[in-house]
């Protein structure tokens, strides 16, 4: 049958965890009456999230549908002279490879709004908008930036029919650019995946996971590392553990693009592989120590896991350290910077145990992708889809300088153009041009022009 629900793309920048993937799909899951929903994402985590969706594990999401982009910085991009130039003028070729990516998948698909998930819109993406006049656009724009970020950048605002900054927690310690502006819808609640997938309890986690039936269990959620190594602090975490607290077991959470090496040669370590999403079975855990990203903070307190916050100080934007101090302030969790050895110590005492499950406890429900799917679901009965047939074809031009791969029609390394979407294929050498599933020939035929921006 037919669905008379309009389309919306929920779009992702690559980011450096999951944390723009996993708000969309908390939006999608809450609009799943309201709207039919592809994702666009640059994020090498998209296999995971598409993964969940096509094995139930995401309720009712078997009929998404999913497409990757490679973004400026991937790793198929050229090497050597080609690479120095490229990193200089980041934009390069690839601004209009993602505007032609954008405009095609919407003509393709027939959506009446884009919704992009990110820090800051792409000029491919904002250059795609002028040539998809009756399709809205709306921004999630997360808060509590650093406050040396660069606040020019919120001012994309004005591109958007529709600004939206999710909840937050710790809102009220925001310190940095974001704090007071008026250009954004302002949601009260926050953006959490718990507000869609159902959890189990305690035993049927722990089974699922692979975890001992017995005994406290503590989970380590160091974050993807990508912008700073976690090795040594998780290491503190753990020295601590082993040494005073040897009754407990550890617990690791490693994702596909996570780049520490906490678990390497350790067999002591039980190893959440790729388990996304974890947030169904949080009660498996009687303690956590984690980094202090958007989603890990929501998905913990609002499970009632008592909890250690370690920030991360390498983003640029994301103020992890006022996220963290804050729900430390409000009780709700510890935090600790440069302290790692006696704040683990502390949490796991029986009565910090108690009072951080007992203030956590008191959190209202978290339901922000519910208040959000409702601001798109209004924003695309306003839109209007493109047609396929007024989609512009633009050969691309022949720079001065070519700095695109050289990939395609070459037997030893050509472009993979593929329906399906791996973990191996994301850390393989091919550039990999993913196609929507059951995509036209129009679509296709048009998918091989626009590669001719980054592969020659």
């Amino acid at each position: 049958m037919t669905s008379t629900r309009p389309t919306v793309i929920l779009m992702t920048s690559n980011g450096t965890g999951m944390g723009h993937l996993s708000r969309q799909t908390a939006v999608a899951l809450a609009g799943a009456s309201q709207f039919d929903t592809v994702i666009l994402s640059l994020s090498r985590a998209l296999p995971q999230v598409a993964s969940a969706a096509f094995s139930n594990k995401l309720p009712n999401a078997e009929a998404w549908r999913f497409e990757y982009a490679p973004s400026w910085e991937s790793g198929w991009a050229p090497s050597g002279w080609r690479g120095v130039l490229r990193r200089r003028w980041r934009s390069y070729r690839w601004a209009p490879y993602l505007r032609d990516r954008v405009v095609g998948l919407a003509a393709e698909v027939g959506a009446s709004a884009i919704v992009f998930d990110g820090v800051s819109p792409y000029l491919g993406l904002l250059n795609a908008r002028s040539e998809l006049p009756g399709v809205q656009f709306a921004w999630v724009r997360r808060g509590m930036w650093q406050p040396h970020a660069p606040a020019g950048r919120l001012d994309h605002s004005r591109n958007f029919d529709l600004t939206l900054q999710p909840g937050d927690v710790a809102s009220q310690f925001d310190r940095g650019p974001t704090r007071g502006r008026t250009d954004a819808v302002l949601i009260t609640d926050p953006v959490c995946l718990l507000d869609a997938i159902p959890g189990v309890d305690k035993a049927t986690a722990r089974s699922r996971l692979g975890l001992p039936a017995n005994g406290p269990v503590l989970l380590l959620a160091p974050g993807s590392g990508a912008l700073g190594s976690v090795d040594t602090t998780a290491r503190a975490a753990l020295d601590v553990i082993r040494r005073d607290f040897p009754s407990w077991s550890v617990a690791v959470t490693r994702q596909a693009i996570a780049k520490h090496a906490i678990v390497t040669g350790d067999t002591s370590i039980h190893v959440l592989d790729d388990v996304y999403p974890l947030s169904g079975y949080l009660s498996a855990f009687d303690a956590a120590v984690s980094a202090a990203g958007y989603n890990a903070v929501h998905e913990l307190l609002g499970s009632n896991v008592p909890t250690l916050f370690i920030p991360s100080t390498a983003h640029k934007t994301d103020d992890q350290v006022a996220r963290a101090e804050g729900v430390a302030e409000l009780g709700l969790a510890l935090c600790t910077v440069d302290e790692v050895p006696e704040q683990v110590s502390h949490l796991l005492h029986e009565a910090t145990l108690d009072r951080l499950s007992s203030t956590t406890t008191a959190l209202g429900p978290m339901r922000g992708a519910r208040v959000i799917a409702a601001e798109v679901a209004a924003l695309a009965q306003a839109g209007t889809p493109l047609r396929t047939g007024d989609v512009l074809m633009r050969p691309p031009r022949t720079p001065l300088l070519d700095l695109r791969t050289t990939a395609l029609d070459r037997a030893d390394n050509p472009v993979l153009v593929t329906e399906s979407l791996t973990r191996e294929m994301m850390l393989g050498p091919r550039p990999v041009e993913h196609i929507i599933a059951g995509a036209s020939e129009t679509y296709r035929a048009r998918r091989a022009l626009t590669a001719h921006w980054l592969y020659r």
